[in-house]
């Protein structure tokens, strides 16, 4: 009910300064610390089962009660006299008005009463709140107190005339229980208004605390975001494009539904037409095949639209649900499984496909098949019908508890499907390395193993459903036992007497009218656990939808100019998925307009890891990236992303054509790509295929060699024509002579551009305008190559150990990014690596 801003801070020992703003809901907390570091907003709610809930409930039930009680009392003419000869002692008219009149005053008056006593609780030293509760309560209390005595008036003049005036004439019974009933409750209400003086106070004690953070996600009382809970509701808002679709689809149901309904009645027909003339059968056998192709006709429309709209949703909602996800940041999926990923885009879409329009269909369905079929089998007998009635409730109980048992069961077999499913795409898609080691084997167990687990959950899938389904079974069928034959029993009456019992043609229409009714009831009760397990399925796939990404895609800041200068300014960084373990630790170095500055050190120092920051996948703890003078977080990340480029030590390619690959990140003409092949030294082997450049690389560029590949992700850099040019020992994979070459173009698309190079070989560091030494996250060393080798330091130990290894120009070492993502995690890293790692 009340807003208010709150900072959590980052000292566990800090403790806000609350500031009250008179006349006002809001209430700020200042925090002057900067190590404050998250904001978020905070507001109260009143739960469901409270006092006035209670009360309000209560005043209802008491109206609704007395004018059903006075509604039923006697014949329409004994109605209608007690209201035109109104007697005190003789009729309930007035109680029935006093009762409506509680539902329309005091129900009001107390939701006025509790917000007065809310708005005193959040703002003491405001009067107005305070004498407005004190009126409220005096007019509840006066109200109760109102209603209590006129009813006890009237309760004891009417128990007084009962018990000793002889010519007292009576009223009807259900009046004499609305006398009782108004005694009673306004009794108990003029208590509760007693009461509500204390009751109210607790206010304050009872009201749930709700925090939001700067994402609008809900926290829980750890700080952790709150899933949003999911129901069919939300489910069917899904399915709003759709709506004339299933429109027409519906107009196909209610035919379908009318010619199932008919159908048996004219069966019916058909037997006893048998018993009297032949032209009467042939004119019923007649009606009965049009009703049949009607329905037939109709239940094409309901299938043709109610799946078309199935599949125009299911494409919409993947291609949301993708784009949702392909918006994440990195880190996002650094935490989250490829495989379940990709598990979430497939069945559980399909899942809430059915769920919103196959199984709706059926719903509405079967839902108007038992209604119409009740309400025709009553027509038919009555007496037969409440036969088959008194199974209903055992039936809708049992479905009910078997919903929720399935719906839990269900959630856990998609979970368990999704492990498997998430595990085969990592042996499929790693094959070479399964092969390479022998793995075959252990990748069989391993996807054996999680198989298991859905196949243990499924076992009590199959059993639940199987007993359910069993003892439904048993409940209805012998529920039509029971109507055969009592229905038999009223066909052997009609046969002494005609105008006693039933004809058996309307005892063979009966018995097909209760199987499509027992039927219905079956397949509903099935359907139920269907609409359990889409909503499990929704919840994750709403869970991702509704996700905002931590580092968002576009919008910010747009330059007008861009230098290209880059600088980190007491930068410290944490995996997200490793946050106990810090990789940059306040590193602070500049990056002039122009310079290539190469990065050196050990494995797992947090070379990668800067590179990575530069392209915001993701954002530092604390500490600044400043790029041309501009905070990264403030400036467009699009925009920035547009305005460098990356070529990283082991390139990923498309399953798409070489050019496609090239003009990945830009619209460019074949010129365009061509030129960039020319300047990446690919031309000439890309012509050597038979294809050209249309030639497709394979998935993740298996078709190429090692250093074709490189050549291509060098040429898709080139084409970007950045202002900052990242690269992770981009030569490194290619022979001497492409080196020589492309190397040669790096060179004079450096010149006017500013150049971060992850460096592991000794040819790259020497023409770097200043060498960087990162070690266990920290700047260690500084300067030029020969000013570095002058100082008996970190670097001139890197490089006479490469020295003393030899230095290999065709060897790639381990990249950077493989190295850190596995040596961080114990903040361990040697510097007796013979390489610049």
């Amino acid at each position: 009910m009340t807003d208010e801003t709150g900072t959590s801070v980052n000292n566990p020992d800090y403790s806000p300064k609350k500031t009250l703003i008179p006349n006002s809901d809001i209430e700020v907390v200042v925090i002057s610390e900067t190590d404050a570091k998250v904001t978020y907003r905070t507001w109260y709610t009143l739960p469901t089962l409270r006092f006035i809930n209670v009360v309000q409930a209560m005043v209802l039930v008491d109206a609704v009660l007395s004018i059903i009680l006075w509604l039923t009392g006697g014949t329409s003419s004994y109605f209608v006299d007690n209201i035109l000869t109104f007697h005190l002692r003789q009729s309930v008219f007035d109680l029935a008005i006093i009762a409506a009149c509680k539902a329309l005053f005091l129900i009001p008056f107390y939701s006025l009463l509790e917000e007065s006593f809310y708005h005193q609780i959040q703002h003491p030293f405001q009067q107005k709140f305070r004498r407005n509760a004190r009126v409220f309560h005096a007019l509840v209390v006066f109200l109760s107190f109102t209603f209590l005595a006129f009813s006890a008036t009237k309760g004891g003049l009417v128990l007084y005339s009962f018990l000793e005036d002889p010519s007292y004439p009576g009223m009807h019974p259900t009046y004499y229980a609305l006398v009782i009933s108004a005694g009673c409750f306004s009794l108990f209400e003029f208590f509760m208004s007693l009461w509500s003086f204390v009751a109210l106070r607790k206010l304050e004690s009872i009201r749930v605390r709700h925090r939001v953070n700067e994402k609008g996600e809900e926290l829980d009382e750890e700080g952790k975001p709150i899933e949003k809970s999911v129901d069919l509701k939300r489910l069917v808002i899904l399915a709003k494009p759709e709506a004339v679709l299933l429109v027409v689809g519906t107009l196909g149901l209610l035919g379908s539904s009318v010619a199932t309904m008919f159908g048996p009645l004219f069966f019916g027909k058909v037997v006893d037409a048998a018993q009297r003339s032949l032209d009467e059968l042939n004119r019923t056998v007649l009606v009965l095949l049009g009703i049949f192709i009607a329905g037939a006709v109709a239940g094409m429309v309901r299938a043709w639209f109610f799946v078309l709209a199935g599949q125009r949703l299911v494409a919409r909602l993947r291609k949301d649900l993708f784009g949702s996800v392909i918006q994440q940041e990195v880190a996002f999926f650094d935490q989250n499984r490829t495989g379940e990923l990709c598990n979430r885009l497939s069945s559980d879409t399909q899942v809430i496909q059915n769920c919103l329009t196959v199984n709706v269909s059926m719903l509405s369905r079967y839902l108007l098949q038992i209604i119409g079929s009740l309400a025709l089998m009553f027509v038919l007998n009555p007496s037969l019908t409440g036969v088959l009635l008194a199974v209903v409730p055992v039936v809708a109980i049992g479905a009910v508890q078997y919903g929720k048992y399935m719906k839990k069961l269900r959630k856990d077999f998609q979970d368990r499907l999704a492990d498997a499913g998430t595990q085969a795409e990592e042996a499929l898609s790693s094959l070479r390395t399964v092969r390479m080691f022998v793995g075959e084997r252990k990748a069989m167990d391993e996807y054996g193993a999680e198989i298991d687990k859905s196949y243990r959950v499924g076992r009590k899938l199959a059993l639940g459903q199987g007993t359910f389904e069993g003892v439904i079974g048993i409940v209805a069928q012998s529920a039509v036992v029971t109507v055969l034959w009592y229905g038999g029993k009223l066909v052997y009456e009609n046969s002494l007497d005609a105008a006693q019992g039933i004809t058996p043609g309307i005892l063979t229409s009966f018995l097909l009218y209760t199987l499509q009714v027992a039927m219905a009831f079956a397949l509903l009760s099935s359907l139920y656990g269907d609409f359990m397990q889409a909503v499990g399925a929704s919840a994750r796939i709403f869970k991702l939808m509704d996700r905002s990404p931590d580092v968002p895609l576009e919008g910010g800041v747009v330059p007008l100019t861009f230098d290209g200068e880059v600088e980190f300014d007491n930068v410290h960084f944490t995996y997200p998925s490793r946050p106990d373990t810090a990789v940059l630790k306040e590193l602070s170095f500049k990056v002039h307009t122009g310079q290539m500055v190469a990065l050196v050190g050990p494995s797992g120092g947090g070379k990668s890891t800067i590179v990575s920051l530069i392209e915001r996948f993701y954002d530092p703890d604390s500490g600044r990236i400043l790029l041309g003078g501009h905070d990264l977080k403030t400036l467009d990340p699009a925009w920035c992303r547009h305005k460098m480029a990356m070529v990283s030590q082991e390139p990923t390619l498309f399953a798409s054509s070489i050019r496609e690959n090239i003009a990945y990140g830009k619209v460019a003409t074949d010129t365009e790509v061509e030129d960039a092949a020319k300047q990446a030294n690919a031309h000439e082997f890309i012509m050597s295929f038979e294809d050209g450049y249309s030639t497709k690389v394979g998935e993740r560029g298996v078709r190429l060699s090692g250093g074709q590949k490189q050549r291509i992700a060098i040429a898709r850099a080139l084409i970007m024509d950045p202002v900052i040019l990242l690269l992770d020992e981009a030569t490194s994979a290619l022979d001497a002579e492409s080196e020589h070459l492309v190397q040669e173009a790096i060179d004079r698309a450096m010149k006017g551009r500013t150049v971060i190079v992850i460096a592991h070989r000794l040819s790259t560091v020497r023409n770097a305008t200043q060498v960087v030494v990162i070690d266990k996250g920290h700047i260690a060393e500084r300067g030029t190559h020969d000013e570095l080798l002058e100082k008996d330091g970190v670097y001139k130990r890197l490089v006479l150990r490469q020295l003393m290894a030899g230095d290999m120009p065709g060897q790639a070492p381990e990249t950077d990014e493989q190295s850190e993502s596995n040596n961080a995690t114990d903040g361990k890293s040697g510097t007796d690596v013979p390489v610049l790692l």
